[in-house]
């Protein structure tokens, strides 16, 4: 009988082997769907604040936020000693437009090159060029009037975004450099007409 019983236990453990693999592949082909979801299982605003905006640069304790700085600038600024923007590095300082475009794709503005916009009438060529002369005293006019900074690229001399438009936050910085910095769009006007300090009559 013990011998017997080796004779039939090899073709049992087969047939139990091929019964459980079946059995495995089977039920891998009914794998139940995940449900699928209507809705997203976040809201808009949710996902817009887990990103990163290089404007917020001050939180609501007060406290400076460096790691922002870096979305824009080389390194973290020393606030103390680079008072302009000759004494930092920026992204693509070849092109420092770029790390404004990069986020913020304006197709029709009075700076964007081979784009113009109708004010009042008038058709405004590209403004991202190297001030004439009589623009530049204009600047220099408005200087002594108005406390704010109007910076050029320091390479190439010519209008940046950041020549109209302070893209820090306000408190971050002070004085001149803080001009501007809760108005709309940021203008450095903060509410005077931008464009009559470039353009007086």
């Amino acid at each position: 009988m013990h011998r017997n019983f080796g004779k039939y236990l090899k073709p049992a453990i087969l047939a139990g082997a091929f019964i459980f693999m079946a059995g495995v592949s089977f039920s891998a082909q009914k794998a139940p769907e995940p449900p699928k979801e209507t809705t997203p299982p976040y809201e808009r605003g949710e996902a817009l604040g887990t990103i990163i905006n290089p404007h917020e640069q001050i939180n609501d304790a007060g406290e400076i936020l460096w790691g922002t700085c870096t979305v824009c600038h080389k390194q973290i600024p020393d606030i103390k000693k680079e008072h302009s923007i000759k004494d930092v590095q920026l992204h693509f300082e070849d092109n420092p437009n770029e790390i404004c475009t990069r986020c913020h794709l304006v197709k029709k503005h009075p700076g964007t090159e081979g784009a113009s916009v109708t004010m009042s009438g008038y058709a405004a060529p590209d403004h991202l060029v190297v001030p004439s002369s009589a623009i530049a005293t204009n600047m220099r006019i408005s200087l002594k009037d108005v406390p704010t900074i109007l910076p050029l690229d320091p390479k190439s001399g010519k209008i940046i975004c950041a020549t109209c438009h302070n893209p820090h936050e306000r408190g971050l910085l002070t004085g001149r450099a803080d001009w501007g910095a809760d108005f709309t769009m940021r203008l450095r006007s903060a509410g005077l007409d931008i464009c009559q300090y470039c353009h007086r009559k």
